[in-house]
């Protein structure tokens, strides 16, 4: 009886240890995380070519191991072999990638001008149309002048986010050569970092207790492989919802649908705008040109693209980080509530973490 007690207690105590965790990272975020995220701010420039190289390593060490457990050659040349074909391939994909948005950036920047003119016919004659409405029905001036107000307003915030958009490409135009520099140091970092991680792993051995740090590689092999991973799903929904939006402008035989596809995926790691922030304004400038059967195809298409995303995000991160769809769904609609869209991002790895504590023992006070 006073066994059971005992276990009762300690099963106790580990569960509101977790609450005070949780409790403790609510606290964080609301109160501490300003002044946190103004250090790490400043500090991930810094470190940010090992950050990467850390996320590449893990991503690549499950081939490196295959392959130095199955050929009899020094894991020094897999390595090199393995990155070499690894980044060649991701070269060669962005290089081809690139060079199609290219010709087709090009294709879009001689037919803008036509494009504009277009647009700007449109709303004018689309004015000119609610004019007449408004005078043929005895609409009140007061409802004219506020739907005029609307209407430019809405084409302030088309013009707004079209110059955002504009800036946003100057800026990634201008951080490329640092993009450079900050890539080839990742790539040698990979290298040293994979050939000599047994050392790495040894040093942090010979200056911890042999309890504490059995933990602290339990914990951070079970992390990393969420951060690996939950990269690796982002990866994964992005080509999907790329594909999709590809397959499907495709089909009706859209114009630019390499651009726009490419765009969808990139814009689909926005937690709250998603897809939409392409195909909202896609839509509302069809609306305008008047061309209203295409406006609901490409409204179609957009919620086919999000039904498909929502229903396959939570087995896609469950799988990639070791969590169930239904811990995954959990893991993201906690993380929402809790931290805002950054959540989105954090909790499956927060929760990830924490059973990673929990079974490797960080919780028993037994050290």
């Amino acid at each position: 009886m006073k066994g059971l007690l005992e276990k009762e207690l300690k099963n106790l105590l580990k569960a509101a240890t977790v609450v005070l965790i949780l409790l403790a990272i609510f606290l964080f975020y609301y109160y501490l995380f300003p002044a946190a995220w103004n250090i790490v701010h400043r500090t991930i420039p810094l470190i940010l070519p090992f950050i990467i190289a850390l996320v590449f390593v893990g991503l690549l060490e499950p081939i490196v191991s295959f392959f130095e457990n199955n050929l009899k050659v020094s894991r020094t040349l897999i390595i090199l072999l393995v990155i070499a074909l690894f980044f060649a391939g991701i070269i060669g994909l962005f290089t081809w990638l690139i060079s199609m948005l290219v010709i087709e950036l090009v294709k879009f920047s001689n037919e803008y001008p036509k494009f504009a003119s277009s647009i700007n016919e449109s709303v004018l004659e689309s004015i000119d149309n609610l004019q007449n409405i408004y005078t043929a029905i005895d609409v009140p001036p007061q409802l004219m002048d506020l739907l005029e107000e609307s209407i430019s307003t809405i084409l302030a915030s088309v013009r707004d986010i079209s110059l955002l958009l504009l800036n946003f490409l100057i800026d990634m135009a201008a951080l490329l050569p640092m993009g450079i520099l900050v890539f080839v140091f990742a790539v040698i970092a990979v290298f040293f970092i994979s050939r000599d991680k047994n050392i790495i792993l040894k040093s942090f051995n010979n200056h911890l207790p042999p309890s504490i740090y059995k933990r602290i590689v339990a914990v951070g092999s079970e992390s990393g492989s969420a951060v690996t991973g939950y990269i690796r799903a982002q990866v994964i929904l992005m080509f999907i919802t790329a594909s999709v939006t590809f397959l499907g402008l495709q089909i009706v035989g859209a114009t630019y649908s390499l651009l726009v596809a490419v765009l969808v995926g990139i814009a689909d790691i926005l937690p709250v705008f998603g897809p939409g922030a392409v195909f909202v304004p896609w839509i509302f400038v069809e609306i305008i040109n008047g061309n209203y059967s295409f406006a609901v195809i490409l409204l179609i298409i957009y919620t086919i693209v999000s039904v498909v995303r929502q229903v396959i995000q939570p087995k896609i991160v469950g799988d990639s980080i070791g969590l169930h769809p239904l811990e995954a769904l959990m893991a993201l609609f906690i993380g929402l509530r809790l931290m805002g869209v950054l959540g989105l991002i954090l909790g499956p790895i927060i929760w990830v973490v924490i059973k990673a504590s929990w079974k490797s023992g960080v919780f028993n006070r037994n050290y």
